[in-house]
């Protein structure tokens, strides 16, 4: 949908090409976009002169040499293209509008959700639609009204910045990049955003939609203000359509989530969302002893969510045994999985393995995020993955704690597991422990004794732990 920059860009082009043009007839080819009795639109524009073009938030608005202006929403897709006389109209022209200079300008919307209404030039601003909309970012004094607005609000803060009658401009993607801009995660309850907050959320409106006005928008997929014309903002996006990148600022990978439906990239490393539960996720190799630290932050009052642990409930689901049995033959019997029969498969097809952790992996995200949301918000939490960093879960962790141990040691723990060691540590193929080390907030070693181990894990409680 264009926003207020590509309408600004819009208003600006149909200034350049059709200021001064007079209107020597109108046709209509779909009426249901007029909210004006269609003869009295006609009637109207017929013989008028276009004298100069505004903007109200996303509205363009044509003034004539009548006492009337027209008003025009493009909504999803609508546009204006300016042709020769001789040049055949579009199948999704709405309203044709013949110059005397044998020209036309052809509003074309292939959605066909945009709106034209004709309103009286002395009263349009208190009639609808204008009487709805707010001032945008560049009228607004200061961060009063938006104070005031939120103030009582339970919704989320991309929600509530998304609301026209407020603050006019913003739309989805300017929304996201706002928010990426101020550090504010998207989810955040409007009422929670504070004063302070709010006055860098209109500085970084106005900062980030001048600068879309002034390279013309950013036209994302099918908009396009004029033919041969397209807005460069896009390239400067840090956020929006780059759910598969990395922070600008941090280098951590972006995220896409929904809010109230409408698709949010954010950064989960900058934004961090206040009202869930703090959250410490574990991570290390196999046989470094997660699910003994996990314990030890358990009897310090704890709640833990443990993904291997999701993963056996996971398995005894019916619709995942399908799934199951068609990527690994055999691995599924009248008991239940045949969890050899699965190591012995992807151990002989690495590949194999990449499919069954996409496909398990993001179950497992649905119940650690569901898990957490179910949480207080002053709860501490422990998320044990083994795959922590590979599986970008954790963008749901305040803190992140790797437990470093020696191979020795691991081949040690598996042969007191009567397991093969070789086998098993194959399985640990995908964990990088240097560049995981980089990324963990803390280390700790379990080599030694488990009074050191537990001397380690009270000083990182002292730390993060939220009272």
């Amino acid at each position: 949908m264009p926003e207020l920059p590509e309408v600004e860009t819009v208003k600006n082009t149909l200034k350049n090409l059709t200021l001064g043009k007079h209107i020597t007839s109108v046709n209509i080819l779909r009426a249901k976009n007029i909210e004006n009795d269609p003869l009295e639109f006609k009637k109207i524009l017929e013989g008028s002169t276009i004298k100069d073009f505004s903007r109200v938030g996303k509205f363009i608005i044509f003034h004539l040499d009548k006492p009337y202006v027209l008003i025009s929403h493009l909504r999803m897709e609508g546009k204006y293209f300016l042709r020769n006389k001789n040049e055949e109209y579009n199948k999704h022209d709405i309203v044709i509008f013949n110059f005397s200079d044998d020209t036309y300008l052809a509003y074309n919307d292939t959605r066909k959700f945009g709106i034209l209404k004709l309103c009286s030039a002395e009263t349009y601003m208190e009639e609808e639609p204008l009487n709805k909309v707010g001032p945008d970012p560049f009228m607004m004094k200061d961060e009063t009204r938006l104070v005031e607005a939120f103030k009582n609000k339970t919704i989320a803060i991309k929600t509530a910045l998304l609301d026209q009658s407020v603050m006019a401009g913003l739309g989805n993607i300017y929304v996201d990049e706002v928010l990426f801009d101020t550090k504010v995660h998207p989810e955040t309850p409007a009422k929670l955003v504070s004063k302070e907050k709010l006055h860098e959320i209109l500085l970084a409106s106005r900062k980030i939609l001048a600068k879309a006005i002034e390279e013309g928008g950013s036209t994302i997929k099918s908009y396009h203000p004029q033919e041969g014309v397209s807005g460069n903002f896009q390239v400067s996006l840090k956020v929006y359509g780059h759910k598969d990148g990395n922070c600008v600022r941090c280098k951590h990978h972006l995220r896409k989530i929904f809010v109230n439906g409408r698709g949010t990239t954010f950064c989960p490393n900058c934004q961090k969302n206040p009202i869930r539960s703090h959250v410490i996720g574990i991570t290390g190799p196999i046989a470094s002893g997660k699910s003994l630290v996990t314990n030890y932050f358990v009897s310090k009052g704890y709640k833990a969510i443990s993904a291997d642990e999701v993963v056996h409930k996971l398995y005894e689901r019916k619709d995942v045994q399908e799934r199951l049995s068609k990527m690994i033959p055999l691995s599924v019997d009248n008991n239940g999985v045949d969890f050899v029969r699965i190591r012995e498969a992807i151990l002989e097809e690495p590949s194999l393995k990449k499919r069954l952790e996409k496909y398990i992996h993001a179950l497992v995200e649905q119940e650690i995020d569901q898990f957490i949301r179910n949480s207080k918000q002053n709860e501490n939490i422990i998320l044990d993955v083994p795959l922590l960093f590979e599986s970008h879960l954790d963008d749901y962790c305040d803190e992140t704690l790797i437990i470093n141990v020696s191979y020795k040691t691991q081949r040690q723990r598996l042969i007191e597991r009567g397991v093969d060691p070789d086998k098993y540590l194959k399985l640990n193929s995908n964990f990088n422990l240097n560049k995981n080390k980089e990324k963990s907030t803390f280390i700790v070693d379990n080599d030694g004794s488990l009074e050191e181990l537990y001397k380690s894990l009270d000083l990182i409680i002292d730390k993060t732990t939220r009272r």
